[in-house]
């Protein structure tokens, strides 16, 4: 990850959707106002917690057949704030030599990332920060290109997509897979 970002502090006074979405995971890196916010939601819709956990269980199972497959890269968008079993401790439990680079556009999660994030020293594992809405600036990145190599054999995530619309995903991920062919 790169040191030169200028980052935002974290205030922990207000909630934050990555926090929350670690809260309802169960996690430890969240603090009382995601708590607040989580519990507000659940009383909303009290499945939420268990469709949060199933989403994650879903990523373990996938990156576990994925590796089992032979594949052994990872490019992980809109990966939100490091909670546990993420991609790149799930790849590198099976494989511990798996690449993965995670994207997401929150500079707050991106702050998350920078001390949360480990890999095996086999492996590598790296954070940038890009939207998907731009997959050239993705492409350009320097961690990229240091990390994985743009090959067939890696595989591009995203999952719980919401802000856009079906054709600009199609586009996005067009321009990825282009690039790993």
């Amino acid at each position: 990850m790169a040191d030169d970002r200028t980052l935002p502090k974290i205030d922990t006074t207000r909630a934050h959707p990555a926090r929350v979405y670690d809260s309802w995971l169960g996690g430890k890196d969240n603090f009382a106002a995601d708590r607040e916010a989580a519990e507000l939601a659940l009383q909303a819709y009290p499945a939420l917690a268990e469709a949060m956990r199933s989403n994650r269980a879903f990523l373990g199972r996938a990156v576990r057949f994925l590796v089992g497959a032979g594949i052994g890269q990872f490019l992980d968008i809109g990966t939100g704030l490091p909670a546990a079993d993420n991609t790149h401790e799930v790849a590198q439990r099976e494989a511990p030599d798996s690449r993965i680079v995670y994207v997401d556009n929150d500079p707050i999660v991106l702050r998350h990332a920078q001390a949360l994030l480990t890999s095996t020293p086999e492996g590598a594992c790296d954070y940038l920060q890009a939207d998907l809405r731009d997959p050239e600036a993705i492409l350009s990145h320097r961690e990229l290109r240091e990390t994985l190599e743009l090959d067939p054999e890696q595989v591009i995530m995203t999952s719980a997509r919401t802000r856009e619309g079906i054709a600009e995903l199609k586009e996005a991920i067009g321009t990825l897979v282009g690039a790993a062919a």
